[in-house]
């Protein structure tokens, strides 16, 4: 098995004990996310700042909604400071279908794949019901 291949699937055995292990240790996460139904929403762009230093991590965001899905308030509650900002600013202009609960969580995933790309944007993509990833090339060598 090639080394990129093996940390492809080591990734995504990490993703999905993630997201089992956050809805087996807490069940109102598992039931929000049931409940989640996004609207509208506004694409991320990758932090140039963790780009340059190959950073990559998952963000959680805990989003609490007013009676017509509108975001009132976000925070991070987990994943490094330097995603979780820019994941609450992010959220904060989403809009969400109502819900009984008025609140949502939202998981960003920051990704840097491996390869050359012609341009510093990232790539934004919803993915199911609550999962953000935010994927960039790593940083050219030669500028």
């Amino acid at each position: 098995m090639r080394m990129e291949s093996f940390k492809a699937a080591f990734a995504t055995i990490c993703l999905l004990g993630l997201g089992w292990s956050l809805s087996a240790q807490n069940p109102q996460i598992a039931r929000e996310k049931a409940e989640v139904f996004v609207l509208d929403f506004e694409d991320l762009q990758y932090p140039p700042l963790a780009r340059h230093a190959h950073l990559q991590g998952t963000v959680i965001v805990q989003v609490r909604l007013d009676d017509k899905g509108s975001v009132t308030d976000a925070v991070a509650i987990s994943g490094l400071r330097i995603f979780s900002l820019d994941a609450v600013t992010n959220v904060k202009k989403w809009h969400f279908e109502p819900n009984a609960r008025k609140s949502a969580v939202i998981v960003y995933n920051f990704e840097i794949i491996d390869g050359r790309c012609n341009t510093d944007a990232s790539l934004f993509v919803l993915q199911q019901r609550n999962v953000a990833k935010v994927i960039a090339c790593p940083p050219n060598p030669n500028p």
